[in-house]
C-alpha cells in the first residue's frame, strides 16, 4: 500500500501509515525513491524498498490471468492463502513466504485485505516482472536504490503515476523520479505509554517534516509538508 499517497493526500492518520514510521527516531533520514525510464514498449523501475510493496500493488491491480509470485510478507495478523508455503514469528511479526501460480485477482484480494501488511514479492505475468529482496534493509544500512527492479508494458503508464506520481500533472512521460527526505523533531507519547518504553516507542506519533522531489522529464518540482504520524 502507498502509504506516501495517504500521506501528502492528508489521510496519514491510518495504522498502515502510522506502522511505517515506528522505526523512526528523532533526525533526518531518506525516505523512499523511484526512478522510472521508458525504454521502447516497457517501463524500466528501480526503487527502494519502501515502493517494493507499491510496485506489487500496481501489477496486481494492472494484471489478469494467471501470474507468478514468490516471496515474503510481513504482518502483524496471520496470512492465510494457498500460497503459503511458510511462516514464522519474530518479535510479533508474521514472516509468510509464499511460492506458486494464482489467478491476479486472488493474489489481489490478499493484498488488498491485508492493508498494514508488507508484501516483497517476485511477480511474474505476461505485461511485468518484479524483482526484488524479500527482506527489508537493517536500520542505519545505506540507501539500497535498486532493492527491486522491474520490467512494465509501457501501457502502464498511468497506473503507475496513480500511485507513484499522483501530484505530477502528468501520466505520459519518459523519464520519473521521486524521492523523499523525512525530519522528525519530535515524539509525540500518549500519557498512557509514558511509563513503557516499548509501548512508547511504537505509540508515538512522529511530528517532524517531510520533503517530496519528483522530476518528470527534468521538470523538477519540491514540496513540503508537516508531518504527524
Amino acid at each position: 500500500m502507498d502509504y506516501i499517497k495517504d500521506l501528502i493526500a492528508g489521510n496519514a492518520n491510518q495504522e498502515h501509515v502510522h506502522g511505517k514510521f515506528v522505526k523512526y527516531s528523532k533526525g533526518t533520514f531518506a525516505g523512499p525513491m523511484i526512478s522510472i525510464k521508458k525504454a521502447g514498449n516497457s517501463l524500466k523501475i528501480n526503487g527502494s524498498y519502501e515502493y517494493a510493496d507499491t510496485l506489487a500493488g500496481v501489477i496486481l491491480k494492472a494484471s489478469a490471468g494467471k501470474i507468478t509470485a514468490a516471496g515474503t510478507i510481513f504482518s502483524k495478523s496471520e496470512i492465510k492463502s494457498d500460497l503459503v508455503s511458510k511462516t514464522k514469528k519474530k518479535l510479533g511479526v508474521y514472516i509468510t513466504e509464499i511460492k506458486g501460480e494464482a489467478d491476479a485477482k486472488v493474489l489481489l484480494e490478499l493484498y488488498n485485505a491485508n492493508k498494514e501488511a508488507t508484501f516483497y514479492l517476485n511477480l511474474a505475468s505476461d505485461k511485468a516482472k518484479l524483482k526484488t529482496k524479500t527482506k527489508p534493509p537493517k536500520p542505519g544500512s545505506k540507501k539500497d536504490e535498486e532493492f527491486f527492479t522491474a520490467t512494465l508494458d509501457a501501457r502502464m503508464c498511468d497506473a503507475i503515476a496513480n500511485d507513484v506520481c499522483f501530484d505530477c500533472g502528468k501520466k505520459d512521460y519518459k523519464e520519473m523520479k521521486v524521492s523523499h527526505e523525512f525530519t522528525i523533531n519530535e515524539l509525540v507519547i500518549p500519557d498512557q505509554y509514558k511509563s513503557d518504553a516499548a509501548k512508547a516507542r511504537l505509540n508515538a506519533k512522529r511530528k517532524g517534516t517531510i520533503i517530496r522531489k519528483t522530476e518528470v522529464d527534468g521538470v523538477v518540482k519540491e514540496t513540503q509538508k508537516e508531518l504527524l504520524v
